[in-house]
């Protein structure tokens, strides 16, 4: 199984660049990891709110196979300690998935469309 991390928007701060690279070295060595940025929308001070909703999930959308299990990131999520995560990911290991996504959200959420298709 692949897990793979997409983000809207990079870091400029090169303190924490330096520990993205190194947890994905990390990871590297017991699970196939991907990390992919989805660079921010040019001209988005133009945008509503909805609007940049909108095209990032276009993005994101863009970014998922059909098989792909779809987890959003955001402030209604469920909570997990270490442990209970590992067995989160370990019962979608053991169920066969090729793709488990993980997607971290631009400023204003996520689109009725990638919440439509999330799979938690």
């Amino acid at each position: 199984m692949t897990i793979k991390l997409l983000a809207i928007g990079k870091t400029d701060n090169k303190h924490l660049q330096a520990l993205i690279d190194e947890y994905q070295k990390r990871l590297g060595f017991y699970i196939k990891f991907e990390f992919e940025i989805i660079p921010d929308l040019k001209n988005s001070k133009n945008l509503s709110e909805d609007q940049q909703k909108q095209k990032e999930g276009e993005l994101i959308l863009n970014k998922l196979s059909t098989t792909d299990t779809l987890i959003l990131l955001d402030e209604n999520g469920k909570h997990y300690a270490s442990v209970a995560f590992a067995d989160y990911l370990q019962k979608h290991m053991n169920a066969g998935m090729k793709q488990l996504v993980f997607v971290i959200g631009g400023p204003y959420g996520f689109s009725p469309e990638v919440y439509a298709k999330s799979n938690g």
